[in-house]
């Protein structure tokens, strides 16, 4: 992988930009997410042995940069755009394309990105691993046996009184961003899922609540628009 103060750069990321901008500019593009991607990866990443036909789970997240901060280097420029991916696990060519494209345009939390903030944007990708049940309702557990900047964490719980089971997830670097412990991580989880009024009184009885909890692993690549544009210009394409 190739570091630069940006992030790391890598065909994952590279590939999920490149789901959303081929979707403004459909008659400039030449990639299709099938086979040639590996064909692709070869011209821009050759240092990377990538087989696109291998199923992962991923999450897709994009952030937009404020017209006001000055530096793309700095991170706080930037605040979320979207974020959606899925724990089954899909051949990685259409992960990337597929779930790029829900992230921007589906993410109910926000409205669909537009063409206008494409040079604003950045995208990360999260391949997943190791995934680890840490607590069971019925074997029981250790529901904070992880660490923080290591894993992510995905709850699973229901709440009678609400008549419903709920779940929730954040990557492994959200923590990290919004400096919480792991109490903290699972309030916020809890209420992610949907349960305002009952956060301590869930966190507080988990034994009695909580039916699954499971730690993962993610490997993260990041790319910014400008990032983007030396790739393509690479590939012998002319931005739009």
């Amino acid at each position: 992988m190739s570091t630069t103060e940006e992030g790391t750069v890598s065909p994952y990321a590279f590939f999920a930009f490149y789901a959303l901008y081929s979707h403004f500019h459909p008659s400039n593009h030449k990639i299709r997410f099938d086979s040639t991607l590996n064909k692709v990866s070869k011209k821009l990443f050759p240092d990377e042995d990538i087989d696109y036909d291998e199923n992962h789970s991923l999450f897709i997240t994009w952030k937009k940069k404020s017209k006001h901060r000055e530096s793309f280097d700095d991170e706080d420029a930037y605040h979320l755009r979207g974020c959606i991916g899925t724990f089954s696990e899909p051949p990685l060519y259409y992960g990337l394309e597929k779930y790029s494209m829900i992230a921007a345009m589906e993410d109910t939390r926000f409205s669909p990105i537009s063409s206008k903030e494409l040079a604003l944007l950045k995208c990360g990708c999260n391949l997943l691993s190791n995934s680890e049940t840490i607590y069971n309702a019925v074997r029981g557990g250790d529901i904070f046996d992880w660490e923080i900047g290591k894993h992510g964490i995905e709850i699973k719980f229901r709440y009678p009184a609400l008549g419903k089971s709920y779940s929730a997830t954040f990557l492994p670097d959200v923590m990290v961003e919004q400096n919480w412990d792991k109490v903290e991580t699972f309030m916020n989880l809890i209420q992610k899922a949907g349960v305002y009024d009952s956060i301590e009184e869930v966190m507080e009885n988990y034994d009695k609540y909580f039916v699954e909890v499971i730690r993962y692993e993610g490997h993260k690549s990041v790319i910014t628009y400008d990032q983007f544009k030396k790739k393509l210009k690479e590939l012998g394409e002319k931005e739009e």
